[in-house]
C-alpha cells in the first residue's frame, strides 16, 4: 500500500503535462544526420530547459559536435543511494515519410497513443523520469541519496554518450539503474550481449564479361555467409532458448559489393563486405564465435591464393543479468503492484540498451522498465500507450522514494 508521502508525490504527477511533454520531445527531430551535422542537441537543449524549470542541478556535455548528454540531479536531505534513470535522446530514421499514417514527427494522438518516430523508443520513457523527479521535487519529501537523470545521446549507434557519462566519472556514484526503454512497463533483469564483427573479403576486379581475368569476391562471401547461418543453427541446439531473452542469433545486417566506388553491371566486384550482428545469451563465448568465424574465412577464401579477408571486431558488450532480489527490482516490482493490484511481469530485452555498458564497466545494477511495446522500435507508425505512460511516471516515483528512502 502506499504511504501518505507517496500518495501525495503520486498526486502532483499532471497527466496533461506529462502527454504534452512527451508530444513536444517527439515533435524534435533528433536522428542523427552526420552529412549535416544535426543529431540530439535540440532535444538535449528541451531536456535542460525543463530540468532546470524543475529546479534540478543540470550539466550539459558535449561527447560529439551536435551529439551532447544532459545530466540532471534532484539531491536528497542527506547521503545516501543513488538512483538513476536513463534514457537516449537519439531516434532512427524515419524512413519514407509517406508510408506513415501520420507525419512521422506529429506526435498525433489517436486510439489512446502517441504516434511518431521516437515516441515509443524512447522519448517516452525518458519525459516520465523527468517528471517523475518534478513530483518528487515539487512534494518536498527529503530523500536519502539523490536522483540523477542520465539523458545520452547515441543509444541508437556506437554508445558513444553511455560511454562518455561512464568515462568523465558520472556513474561512479550510481547505485542502481532504471533504464528506461520501452518494455510495456515489464521488469526486464536480463538482456541480450552484441557483437559486431566487419567481414571484408578481396579478390581482383574485372570485366564482367571476362571473369577469369579476375577473382570475384561476391561468390566466396556468399560460401562463407552459407557458414554463418549454419553456426547461428549450432549455437541455437547448443544454448537452446533463455527463460527471457530466447534463442541467440547471428545475423547479417550489412551486405555491400564493391565495398569502394560506384557498383556496375559490367564490372565484377573485387572486395565485398558484410556486418554480422551476434545477439548473445548467457553461456556463449565471444572469443570462441570469433575463432570459428576466421575459421569459416580460411575455407570460404582457400580456393584462391590471390583471394584474402579481414575480419574485425567493433563491438561486444556481454548479456546483463539482476538479481530479483537487488532493490532497484524490487521497488519497481513493488510499485508496480501497488499501482496495479498486480504481480510485475518480468522479462529480458532482445536488444542492447546503454545498461550494458553501467553494468559491464561499473557493475551497476540494472533493471530496463518503460512505457511502450516492446515490438514497435524502429516499425513505420510507431507509437506509445497513454495508459503505459501514465503508469510507468508513477511507477518512477514510488520506486525513488523506495529505493532511497526518507530522511527523518
Amino acid at each position: 500500500m502506499l504511504t501518505p508521502q507517496e500518495q501525495h508525490a503520486v498526486s502532483l504527477i499532471d497527466d496533461d503535462e506529462l502527454i504534452s511533454w512527451i508530444q513536444e520531445l517527439s515533435r524534435i527531430n533528433s536522428v542523427w544526420r552526420p552529412n549535416e551535422g544535426l543529431g540530439e542537441e535540440e532535444a538535449a537543449r528541451w531536456v535542460e530547459a525543463r530540468c532546470q524549470e524543475i529546479g534540478l542541478e543540470t550539466h550539459f556535455e558535449v561527447v560529439e559536435p551536435g551529439r551532447p548528454n544532459v545530466i540532471a540531479i534532484l539531491n536528497g536531505a542527506q547521503p545516501g543511494r543513488t538512483l538513476m534513470f536513463e534514457g537516449h535522446t537519439d531516434v532512427v530514421t524515419e524512413g519514407d515519410p509517406d508510408a506513415w499514417t501520420y507525419p512521422p514527427f506529429s506526435a498525433t494522438i489517436a486510439d489512446g497513443k502517441i504516434f511518431g518516430r521516437g515516441a515509443n523508443d524512447m522519448k517516452a520513457g525518458l519525459v516520465c523520469a523527468i517528471v517523475a523527479t518534478k513530483a518528487l521535487k515539487e512534494s518536498g519529501l527529503k530523500l536519502n541519496g539523490r536522483i540523477l537523470i542520465g539523458a545520452v545521446c547515441d543509444e541508437e549507434g556506437d554508445m558513444i554518450g553511455i560511454k562518455h557519462f561512464v568515462d568523465n566519472g558520472w556513474a561512479d556514484g550510481v547505485d542502481g539503474a532504471i533504464i528506461c526503454e520501452p518494455e510495456e512497463n515489464h521488469l526486464c533483469i536480463t538482456q541480450k550481449g552484441v557483437m559486431w564483427l566487419k567481414v571484408t573479403i578481396s579478390g581482383v576486379m574485372s570485366h564482367g564479361a571476362m571473369p577469369l581475368t579476375g577473382v570475384n569476391s561476391a561468390y566466396p562471401m556468399a560460401r562463407f555467409l552459407t557458414m554463418v547461418h549454419s553456426l547461428e543453427e549450432r549455437e541455437i541446439v547448443r544454448f537452446g532458448r533463455n527463460e527471457y531473452l530466447g534463442q541467440p542469433s547471428i545475423t547479417p545486417t550489412i551486405l555491400q559489393s564493391p565495398v569502394a566506388g560506384e557498383p556496375q553491371k559490367n564490372v565484377m566486384p573485387g572486395s565485398t563486405q558484410t556486418i554480422l550482428d551476434f545477439r548473445l545469451i548467457p553461456g556463449q563465448q565471444p572469443d570462441e564465435l570469433v575463432e570459428q568465424v576466421r575459421a569459416m574465412l580460411e575455407a570460404a577464401t582457400a580456393v584462391d591464393p590471390r583471394l584474402s579477408y579481414e575480419l574485425e571486431q567493433l563491438e561486444l558488450r556481454h548479456p546483463t543479468k539482476t538479481e530479483m532480489e537487488e532493490p532497484v527490482v524490487t521497488t519497481l516490482a513493488s510499485a508496480w503492484t501497488d499501482l496495479s493490484g498486480e504481480r510485475p511481469i518480468y522479462g529480458g530485452v532482445p536488444g542492447s540498451t546503454d545498461g550494458t555498458i553501467l553494468n559491464a564497466r561499473k557493475g551497476i545494477p540494472i533493471v530496463t522498465c518503460g512505457p511502450g511495446d516492446i515490438y514497435i522500435p524502429h516499425h513505420i507508425d510507431e507509437w506509445v500507450s497513454i495508459d503505459e505512460i501514465k503508469m510507468a511516471a508513477r511507477m518512477y516515483v514510488l520506486a525513488a522514494i523506495r529505493y532511497c528512502g526518507l530522511a527523518d
